[in-house]
């Protein structure tokens, strides 16, 4: 699973350190100018389909009926309460061992 993080990260990353400007040839610079305008424009139409999201349902069109109806029972409200606590106390109580390093240097050149 890690390789697989590992390997996708590097096929993404764009090594800004290398591209010394000075050192590069006019068409070096604008092939790497046109690929990232590419990728950027890749990543940027994934994120569209999230501003078409329809927006999120209303629960009920007479929250007025909602508000005058009986009251939550206080044995269910306690009931949420305790399930609750336990969850947070589980919650708080899991720990992670420490293998190895997550982050690495990539040695690339």
């Amino acid at each position: 699973m890690l390789s697989s993080i590992l390997a996708k990260t590097a096929i993404n990353i764009i090594d800004v350190s290398a591209a010394d400007s000075q050192g590069m040839e006019q068409h070096e610079y604008m092939d790497r100018a046109r690929q990232y305008s590419t990728r950027l424009a890749m990543l940027s139409s994934n994120l569209t389909h999230w501003k078409k999201l329809p927006l999120l349902p209303s629960l009920t069109n007479q929250p007025h009926q909602v508000l005058a109806s009986d009251p939550v029972p206080f044995a269910d409200l306690q009931q949420v309460s305790r399930i609750a606590a336990y969850a947070s106390s589980a919650l708080s109580q899991i720990r992670v061992d420490a293998k190895e390093e997550l982050v690495v240097q990539f040695g690339i050149p």
